[in-house]
This record gives C-alpha cells, structure tokens and sequence, in this order.
C-alpha cells in the first residue's frame, strides 16, 4: 500500500513512517518544514494550506494518514489553529476524494472531549475548552462528513491523550516537567491530584498499526491512552525517584500561584517570549484529564510498554540527550 503522511516532520510520524516501512508500504511525506529522516519514498515540502500542496503526489496514494496540525500552550492564535487544524484538513479530503483515495487515518485527540475527572469514552459528547481541541472537533466533523458521503471508504480517527516519549519535542507536557525537575526549577503548584490520561509513543505506535490492520468500511473512532491513570503528584513522584531524589513535600497554593502567573503572562504578552510558568500550564497541571480507551482494549489490544517502564525509558533518553549523562 502507498501511504500519504502529512505532517511527516513530526513527532509521531518520526515513529510510524520507519514502522510503515518495515511493514511494506511505501511512504510518501508532507510538511511544511524539511524532512530529516531517511525512511520516505518521496518528500514534498509543502504549505498544506494551499490548495495545490498535494498535486501529483496525491494521485500515487492508496491511503492518507493526517498528522498535520497546530499544536501548542503559548504563541498559536486561534485563526492559525482553524486555518492549520481546519482548514488544511478540507483541503487534504479534498484532494484526497478527487484522487480515489479510499482509506483514511486521522489524528485527533481528546481534547475534542474537553476535560474529565471522571474517565469517559468514545460516546461523549464534543466539549472542546481551547482553540485545539475546537477545531479538532471541526476537523473530525469533516471525516463524519466523509463516511457518510462515501460509505465505500474506510476512515479511523485515533484520539491520543498527552504523547510523550525519547524524542519529544521540548514543547511537550512531559519533557517540560522532566527538564523543570532535573534543572532544579520545579515547584509543586496544586495538591497533585489532578488525573492525567497520557499516550506513551510506543504504545500509540502499536495501537496505531493495531487498528489500520483491522479497518473497516465507514468510520471508526478509538481513543488511546495508556493504563493505569495517573495523578500529577505520582508522576513527579515517581521522576524524581528516577533521579534518585525524594520528592518535595509541600506544594503551592493555587491562590497564591495564579496572580504570579498573571503577571507572566502580561510580560510574555509585551515582550514575545514564552516563560515556562503561565496561566495556562498552571491549570491545565491542575485539571483532570481522564479518558477511557477500553474500546480498543476489547478488541484485542494489549499495551506493551507499562507506564513505569515508558517514563523510565523517557527520563533515561532525556538525561542523556539532554544532558549527557546517564541515570
């Protein structure tokens, strides 16, 4: 099978374009900025957002995989993230539909769902609280849109948690808070309690390749997230053993963190720089993020990298790659 991947340049894509390639597949890359792997057919460096982006390379693909996307807690409006999350995505079926393309991959995520303390599924209902996930939600209203329209195609939206793993980019959630925790420049704001859904990249590879084998006509839609959940006081914990150290025992209030954040938050604003404590982060730290993917699980899926072990594994990557030192 011939495989489009837009955003090639990826996180995610850096995992599953060699994985399609072991498998077979020949692969075909879209991105707006270049490709440094060595695993892609042909490359194509291209804005997504024009309408010609795809042309020619389009027409040799059997199916599409869509990564493209705007993501990011600081320094994304929210037209950029309608524009790189909406309407890029029209633009991709598009071009896709007039090709004959039949399968379809989607990358989603949760944040469609909005927030939960209780773990939900995916039966709930669209609850977007941000930008991101609002014009997710958008994106797999088009791919509904795209199932119904041509019952013949087969179309998987995937709705990863908080992806993490070797090679994260130092945008993401999880090497923030290693990278806080090693330079000695993190404090506990909030009780810890806040539950968070997370989707270590090995296992959202598997899960991936799990269910393009087993697709079917029409839309299917799973979310993956790792098992067990855990609380943001039990991943510091359990970094900070990684370390060797004892975590610390106290935390700051929340009434007290805010106002400071607010006010980093206005000199972020004056000045274009990106402080690491914001408003923002502050509470989404502190606000559960709790999904059920039992979904997949019942098919048959089984999780192969434990959650201690995929933190073990990205606390270790990071401290070398970082740092140059071992644990």
């Amino acid at each position: 099978m011939t495989i489009l991947v837009t955003g090639c340049s990826g996180y995610i894509a850096s995992f599953l374009i060699p994985a399609l390639k072991e498998r077979g597949h020949t692969t075909l890359g879209v991105d707006r900025v270049s490709y440094g792997g060595e695993d892609l057919d042909e490359f194509r460096q291209a804005d997504l957002v024009e309408d010609n982006s795809l042309s020619g390379m389009v027409n040799q693909a059997d199916a599409i995989l869509h990564l493209a996307a705007a993501k990011g807690d600081w320094g994304i409006s929210e037209e950029e993230y309608y524009r790189d999350n909406l309407g890029v995505t029209r633009n991709v079926i598009e071009a896709g539909v007039e090709a004959g393309v039949k399968d379809w991959i989607f990358y989603s995520t949760v944040s469609t769902l909005g927030p939960h303390r209780e773990a939900v599924g995916e039966e709930a209902d669209f609850n977007p609280i941000n930008p991101y996930g609002a014009s997710k939600a958008e994106a797999e209203k088009l791919f509904q849109q795209l199932a119904n329209e041509y019952p013949g195609n087969r179309v998987l939206t995937i709705r990863p948690s908080v992806v993490y793993g070797s090679n994260n980019p130092p945008s993401t959630n999880i090497y923030r808070l290693v990278d806080a925790i090693y330079n000695r420049r993190f404090a506990m704001v909030g009780p810890g309690d806040a539950l968070k859904s997370t989707s270590y990249i090995e296992n959202l590879l598997e899960a991936t390749l799990f269910l393009m084998e087993r697709m079917e006509q029409g839309l299917q839609t799973y979310i993956y997230v790792d098992n067990p959940v855990l609380t943001t006081g039990t991943l510091v914990e359990r970094i900070y053993r990684l370390r060797g150290k004892a975590p610390p025992s106290w935390h700051i209030p929340l009434s007290i963190a805010s106002p400071i954040a607010t006010v980093s938050d206005w000199t972020a604003d004056l000045t274009g720089i990106d402080f690491p404590i914001t408003a923002a982060r502050i509470e989404k730290f502190n606000r559960s993020t709790n999904f059920d993917a039992s979904k997949i699980r019942e098919e048959g899926f089984e999780q192969p990298v434990s959650n201690e072990e995929a933190l073990r594994k990205t606390v270790e990557w990071h401290l070398q790659h970082k740092y140059d030192e071992t644990l």
